[in-house]
């Protein structure tokens, strides 16, 4: 239950971002609650700006890595359960972007570096949006735009809301 917990606030959170950037909503409309008091996205932001470039760098980086690991991982394992479950899996795997999803999602380790596995390998290349995995990348680091991770959400979200039963 923690988890769809989880992946319902980061689900928000992901929505959040994407009107932000589209003129749509207020950083200050996003607040939560902490020990030292109510925070809104925008103080949030102000507080990160203020931390120098360094903070600023490593602050996207951990954003990016939980939103690989966490957010694009979970909603994809879940969907693809649900899928297998109710007989729906060929749905799923007729995506044009589920290879390139399952792959990333099997290669990623805790070290966020690409850790292909045997039946992966004979897969490759897999591309989503111009974005390639290819067999030159195992054992590297995972470095992919933050976009291509929102796009891919989207389409697993899309896909679970408009296509299944």
């Amino acid at each position: 239950m923690a988890a769809i917990y989880d992946i319902f606030a980061q689900t928000c959170l992901h929505q959040f971002i994407k009107n932000w950037a589209g003129g749509t909503a207020d950083p200050d409309s996003l607040t939560t609650e902490l020990p030292e008091g109510t925070i809104t996205f925008r103080k949030f932001m102000d507080h990160l700006a203020a931390a120098g470039d360094h903070a600023q760098l490593e602050t996207k980086r951990n954003a990016n890595r939980a939103l690989t690991r966490n957010f694009l991982k979970e909603v994809f394992r879940i969907t693809q359960s649900f899928c297998e479950e109710t007989g729906q899996a060929n749905k799923m795997t007729a995506e044009h972007w589920y290879q390139f999803t399952r792959i990333l999602a099997n290669s990623l380790s805790h070290n966020f570096r690409l850790d292909y596995r045997a039946h992966d390998k004979s897969q490759l290349p897999v591309t989503y949006k111009n974005e390639t995995l290819d067999i030159s990348m195992d054992g590297k680091p995972v470095s992919m735009q933050l976009s291509i991770l929102l796009s891919l959400a989207d389409e697993i979200i899309n896909f679970a809301r408009n296509r299944l039963d």
